[in-house]
């Protein structure tokens, strides 16, 4: 009798584990998915700064940086969606004028328009980032 009582226990023990297993199993599954699916949308969603940064364009009492969208995806190109930092510092929304405005189509090129009163002579960093998080960088001269 006690030798069946330890192998129902040995069954149940057995079965526990199986089942912790399983589970854990499952999530790392998931979770593998996941960030699959992630690194998928940063592939398709991708862009670069294009300036030669030793010429930063002037248009009127604005700079001109150039912005390409090197990804498969569309992604929204405004004020209210693309965050610009000069030297860590974020640049007010409504003084960045973007053409176009809206939507950058894969392969198509932007301009965002900073005022020249926020960028001094001498060496800068512009920091980019798009509403998917993702940044690009360039350091630059203003003459």
């Amino acid at each position: 009798m006690s030798e069946l009582v330890l192998f129902i226990v040995s069954l149940l023990v057995a079965g526990m584990v199986a089942g912790g297993l399983y589970v854990v199993t499952q999530d790392i599954s998931g979770g593998i998915l996941t960030k699959g699916q992630d690194v998928a949308e940063s592939l398709r969603t991708n862009f670069e700064i294009i300036n030669d940064p030793e010429n930063i364009p002037v248009s009127g009492s604005s700079y001109v940086f150039y912005i390409r969208n090197i990804g498969k995806d569309s992604f929204s190109f405004d004020p209210n969606s693309v965050v610009v930092m000069i030297d860590g510092s974020m640049i007010p929304p409504a003084n960045l004028t973007f053409d176009p405005s809206g939507v950058l189509a894969p392969y198509e090129v932007g301009k965002i328009y900073v005022p020249t009163a926020f960028i001094s002579s001498g060496y800068h960093k512009i920091t980019v980032v798009i509403e998917t998080g993702k940044r690009k960088s360039l350091v630059f001269e203003v003459g």
